[in-house]
């Protein structure tokens, strides 16, 4: 849990923030540590299960799994 802070964050700047193209992943100040801190807030509602997530993290941390039923996202009218 601490990975996307002590070492994306810091040493990369927080990738998460600009490779999901939904904006799933978002960091944020930790009102907990005073607000100066920064936390990786996961906006799952936001997911289009493109996987690039799991592709693109430098640390392979993040392990992307289909969602329940495996269907994908559901696109009505077409």
């Amino acid at each position: 849990a601490s990975v996307p802070v002590n070492i994306n964050l810091a040493k990369f700047a927080g990738p998460e923030a600009r490779y999901c193209p939904a904006g799933v992943y978002e960091f944020v100040p930790d009102e907990a540590a005073g607000g100066s801190a920064q936390r990786l807030q996961i906006n799952a509602q936001n997911c289009v299960h493109c996987k690039t997530c799991d592709i693109k993290d430098p640390t392979q941390n993040i392990v992307w799994v289909t969602p329940e039923g495996g269907g994908g996202p559901n696109y009505s009218g077409m």
